[in-house]
């Protein structure tokens, strides 16, 4: 029983060791054109993370000639031209910053060659 006792101890330290208090955030919503993504690794006041948008329309070549992605009304944006790819990312960091509130959707616009379409990314329920 003591020795039991004392590797459940040690295991106990090991793992508790290796918490660093990080946090994975992920977020998922889709329009009937996109589908998005938000993928972090949070602290308590620092964030690294990728919005990946990808067009679903894979049937016809992708070309768009102007696309420009909004996230949160502006807070972030990303203008292209001549963009040739179904998929888009968009890299963030922050440190000493606020922290994703995961249960607050992310309002995501997307306005590509006279289209636009708005959804929000949030937690899988």
């Amino acid at each position: 029983m003591k020795k039991t006792l004392i590797i459940m101890i040690i295991l106990l330290s090991v793992l508790v060791g290796c918490s660093n208090g990080d946090k994975y955030i992920k977020l998922s919503g889709e329009s009937n054109n996109w589908k998005g993504e938000y993928v972090a690794t949070a602290t308590e006041d620092s964030e690294n993370g990728t919005f990946t948008f990808k067009y679903k329309d894979l049937d016809s070549e992708v070309f768009f000639k102007n696309l420009e992605i909004s996230i949160n009304d502006g807070e972030t944006k990303q203008k292209t031209t001549n963009h040739k790819e179904p998929t888009v990312e968009i890299q963030t960091s922050c440190s000493g910053c606020s922290v994703t509130n995961e249960s607050m959707p992310i309002h995501i616009t997307i306005n590509w060659d006279g289209n636009e379409e708005i959804f929000y990314l949030e937690q899988s329920k």
